[in-house]
């Protein structure tokens, strides 16, 4: 399996408790897949993971919403096979003026029959 490494642009709106990661390039999108609560992965037209999008995303890191505005890395692995899609990241943001990382994970079941693929999202 290869990885292709990505950048990714995050954009969070501190409103809605909405974070958009996406690559950092153009694409054609396909279709989302649901990864787990308020957790959405989108596929462009080639099968390659693109965007993700995290809902109340201040309460899935457990940071306040000010500390999202600021997001200082972010790295995610994303890892498709024949029986799973898998989501691993780390997202790091200034707090106190003190570097604060928080990390999640999401599985889910390959139902969309996507390939194989392994890509690595970091920000640009």
């Amino acid at each position: 399996m290869k990885g292709d490494v990505q950048e990714v642009v995050c954009r969070y709106d501190i409103s809605s408790d909405i974070l958009g990661i996406k690559v950092n390039y153009d694409f054609s999108y396909e279709q989302t897949v649901e990864m787990g609560e308020n957790l959405f992965l989108d596929f462009d037209v080639n099968n390659v993971p693109v965007s993700l999008e995290i809902l109340d995303a201040s309460k899935r890191f457990n940071l306040p919403k000010e500390c999202l505005k600021n997001i200082i890395c972010f790295n995610i692995d994303i890892c498709v096979d024949e029986k799973s899609i898998s989501i691993d990241a780390k997202i790091g943001v200034l707090m106190d003026n003190v570097r604060n990382d928080q990390f999640f994970k999401s599985f889910i079941s390959n139902r969309g029959n996507f390939p194989t693929n392994l890509v690595h999202l970091v920000l640009a």
